[in-house]
């Protein structure tokens, strides 16, 4: 395996163009607080130093962020941007694996956030590393110039987002915390049908938004299609039950508690369920007392 290794890692070093171009001249006008940092795996090499290529990286930002008179991202220094890239390769050292990472702070609780992961093949003459994060980098603004644009959309317009199987995932998600954050609540009946088959991310942020956008009924629909299997979703149903409640909550906590094979989950769901039944009216559900009593 070690020759194979070394040979791979030797065709990847020639990796011609890398960061050619670390000369060009950045376009005029007031510098941009833009970070970049490139983190590279040990077997690669590159024809240039790694401070060539972050300023690649940083300049084609730029040129993407001045490409139109208005711009598409605004980026001052009460917003600034990090560019996170880390470039690590396959199992068969036939790929370089991409992971980029890109974070706008802007005046809400949370900051527009892009997370990516990519493959590029290795041909025989190697790769323009440099072009390559290049193109990845102005990819990624798109993106975070669409999830910009969401914050100017109606909400229909953000329930069509959500519902796009083809949108990126942190597109759709950002389209619910939107809603969340709008209180839309007539929203809620699109994101119970769209839950089954979502992805992971999106289904977790769909349970964060449940305790503002959904009803106790509705809560209900969304706590019988959770996965048991995976602790994330079930901890984010249990907050959501814990704060709405109801009989159908109070159910799915009680059987967490006594039943999930996991004793975190079973601590949690009890609490959970406690606070529940300390919200409903005196005899509710009284038919899962006596098993919850074994379990304190």
């Amino acid at each position: 395996m070690r020759p194979r290794l070394a040979a791979l890692a030797g065709l990847v070093c020639l990796v011609p163009g890398a960061c050619r171009g670390g000369t060009e001249p950045v376009d005029p006008g007031p510098e941009l607080p833009i970070r970049v940092t490139v983190v590279l795996h040990p077997q690669l090499r590159i024809d240039a130093t790694l401070d060539e290529l972050q300023q690649r990286v940083a300049r084609a930002a730029v040129r993407w962020l001045r490409a139109t008179p208005e711009p598409r991202v605004a980026v001052d220094p009460d917003r600034p941007l990090a560019l996170a890239l880390r470039v690590d390769l396959s199992e068969d050292l036939g790929r370089l694996v991409i992971h980029e990472e890109v974070r706008l702070r802007h005046e809400r609780t949370w900051p527009l956030a892009v997370d990516r992961r990519r493959e590029v093949p290795i041909g025989p003459a190697g790769v323009d590393l440099g072009a390559t994060l290049a193109g990845g980098v102005e990819a990624a603004l798109g993106l975070l110039a669409e999830m910009e644009a969401l914050f100017r959309a109606d909400d229909d317009q953000l329930r069509a987002t959500a519902k796009r199987g083809d949108a990126p995932d942190d597109l759709r998600c950002l389209a619910v915390r939107i809603l969340q954050e709008r209180k839309a609540r007539a929203a809620m009946p699109d994101l119970l049908d769209l839950f089954p088959a979502a992805p992971s991310d999106l289904r977790l942020t769909i349970l964060d938004a449940a305790p503002v956008l959904a009803g106790p009924a509705e809560l209900g629909r969304l706590l019988r299609q959770i996965d048991g299997r995976r602790l994330d979703e079930v901890s984010r149903a249990l907050r959501a039950a814990a704060i709405l409640g109801g009989q159908d909550a109070r159910e799915f906590a009680g059987w967490l508690a006594l039943g999930h094979p996991d004793e975190r989950v079973r601590q949690t769901a009890l609490e959970a369920y406690q606070q529940i039944a300390e919200s409903m009216p005196a005899g509710d559900g009284d038919g899962l007392q006596l098993g919850l009593a074994d379990v304190r």
